[in-house]
C-alpha cells in the first residue's frame, strides 16, 4: 500500500470527512499543497514514518508546522 492509499483509507471515515469538510477523498495525496490541516498533519505523519523518523522527530516537525505550544 502506498502513502496516498494509506492517507485515503484513514481520511475516508464518514465522521472525519464531515467534521473536516472533505468532499473527495480519492483526490487526496501526501504531497503539497495541502488544502486541509488534517490532511497535512496525516501526510506528514505518513511520509516521515515511511522515511524512518522517530515519533519524537515527527512530533517536533508537526509542532513546528503549526506553531503548537
Amino acid at each position: 500500500m502506498d502513502r496516498n492509499q494509506i492517507l485515503r483509507e484513514i481520511i475516508s471515515d464518514k465522521k472525519i470527512c464531515e467534521q473536516h469538510k472533505i468532499k473527495d477523498v480519492q483526490t487526496l495525496t501526501t504531497t503539497p499543497p495541502y488544502y486541509n490541516k488534517i490532511v497535512e498533519v496525516m501526510s506528514v505523519i505518513i511520509n516521515e514514518n515511511d522515511n524512518n523518523l522517530s515519533e519524537t522527530q515527527i512530533y517536533r516537525k508537526i509542532k513546528n508546522l503549526h506553531n503548537l505550544a
